[in-house]
């Protein structure tokens, strides 16, 4: 097994999530199965080389790059990431004491610009844009009180985190095996950038508590609560430390795709690394 190919254990579960493989060979060129292709996305996530370099061990780059973005397209990545955190959930594996918020800004290089409009879903600025620091996008990242990813968001660089903060926790959540949601924590843990009465009130209404300190132009509180944001929020950095873990995947510490929807599967394929690992550990 090559170095970041699929364990086993992890294949059993991800291979049942997957579209189902022709019974029959078709004409033409013969059918990869899908372990090949799994197993050639996740040496590009983690090399951060171009689609065209793929190993040579692997079946040939472009039948890797057109099923990823079919994958990406229709959603299938996008069911692994959420079978695989509700199957954490179910070992009791997500702690749901607390949910981290963050952003972190992504370089990316000139290839990602400009992506030809030939299909509807690929319109906009596809979450680019220009700031002090340069050409790049930003990840918006939701996790849980002990780091691991729960929801992801991309935006241009340039955006403000707290402009994502309700809907990174609006769409963060795990399908229980009874047929419920859970939602979030008990506490939503965030640093100064996202302190604002819209959050705040927001918090209050669904009576999760905010740990986030406040601006110095902002009212302190009053009512006691100071002394338990202080203690809760030295746990913030969870989030960040999710962020340092997922920029080992050079394709994700450095933005190589044109369209926002492949680059955030790309992030999703770290996450899922991340959730087997977890899993197995």
């Amino acid at each position: 097994m090559a170095r970041y190919d699929l364990p086993d254990e992890a294949w059993m579960i991800i291979q049942s999530l997957l579209p189902a493989e022709p019974a029959i060979p078709h004409a033409g060129r013969p059918w990869a199965e899908h372990r090949k292709i799994i197993n050639g996305m996740f040496w590009i996530l983690c090399s951060g080389a171009p689609w065209r370099d793929l190993h040579e061990r692997y079946v040939p780059w472009k039948t890797v790059y057109n099923r990823f973005n079919r994958w990406s397209k229709s959603g299938v990545i996008n069911i692994i990431f959420n079978r695989l955190l509700s199957a954490l959930d179910a070992h009791g594996l997500v702690e749901w004491s607390a949910t981290a918020l963050d952003g972190s800004n992504i370089r990316a290089l000139k290839c990602a610009a400009g992506a030809p409009k030939k299909h509807p879903d690929i319109a906009g600025d596809n979450g680019l844009g220009r700031s002090r620091g340069g050409f790049g996008t930003k990840i918006h990242l939701a996790t849980d009180g002990s780091g691991l990813p729960l929801n992801i968001l991309l935006s241009t660089v340039q955006a403000h985190e707290s402009q994502f903060a309700l809907r990174l926790l609006d769409g963060s959540g795990v399908q229980r095996h009874n047929g419920s949601m859970k939602r979030r924590g008990y506490a939503v843990l965030a640093d100064k950038a996202y302190s604002g009465h819209a959050l705040r009130n927001e918090m209050k209404r669904k009576g999760i508590k905010a740990v986030i300190p406040r601006k110095t132009n902002e009212k302190m509180a009053s009512d006691g609560r100071s002394r338990f944001a202080s203690d809760a929020y030295r746990h913030r950095n969870v989030v960040e430390r999710c962020f340092g873990r997922l920029k080992e995947y050079r394709h994700i510490a450095t933005r190589y795709d044109k369209t926002a929807r492949n680059y955030l599967s790309m992030v999703k394929l770290g996450c899922i690394r991340l959730f087997y690992k977890k899993l197995y550990n």
